[in-house]
């Protein structure tokens, strides 16, 4: 998905010398801000099966590296059918409501096709926020792209978090400057 956090992991893609991208998402805004940073291609959800189109755009290759970043617990169905063997997955995402993740048995390779599977809130630390904050003041990161809507006052805190949930397609991330 090309959110907030997708559309982080497509310039983090870009940055580390990924020769192709290929984004999952429907909103024009967000779309845009994907070519910008950096995305080749595009899928939408909603004309099928991600996987289905992921293979017939690599000619029934696969790709070598997915980022979850959207979906629900079924996402790691369509993800693991979309990678070659030795490929990984990275999942930034809550995944929604439900009691498991599905995880495919044959397309895993029940376990032995060296597909990887890793999850897990971003690392902190000092010298990983200094990274980030140098990538953002050198310009190799623009942050202002994804800013599409700018709050005056603690009072608008509320409607912020409703637009997030809401997601209205002119959307990508509200900010609410507290003065």
């Amino acid at each position: 998905g090309i959110g907030p956090v997708g559309l982080m992991a497509v310039r983090a893609c870009a940055l580390r010398g990924a020769s192709r991208i290929i984004a999952v998402g429907t909103r024009p805004v967000c779309i845009e801000v994907a070519k910008d940073y950096g995305a080749d291609e595009f899928i939408s959800y909603k004309d099928g099966s991600i996987f289905e189109q992921v293979l017939e755009r690599t000619n029934g290759a696969g790709v070598d590296r997915v980022c979850i970043a959207g979906g629900n617990v079924d996402t790691f169905s369509e993800a693991i059918k979309c990678l070659k063997p030795g490929g990984r997955i990275g999942n930034v995402n809550y995944l929604g409501s439900g009691d498991y993740v599905k995880i495919p048995r044959v397309e895993w390779g029940a376990g032995m096709s060296n597909k990887t599977i890793s999850g897990g809130l971003m690392p902190g630390g000092r010298l990983r926020m200094e990274k980030l904050a140098s990538l953002v003041t050198s310009g190799r990161l623009d942050l202002h792209k994804e800013v599409t809507h700018i709050f005056r006052g603690r009072d608008h805190v509320e409607e912020a978090l409703f637009m997030m949930r809401d997601k209205p397609r002119d959307l990508i991330k509200p900010i609410v400057i507290w003065e």
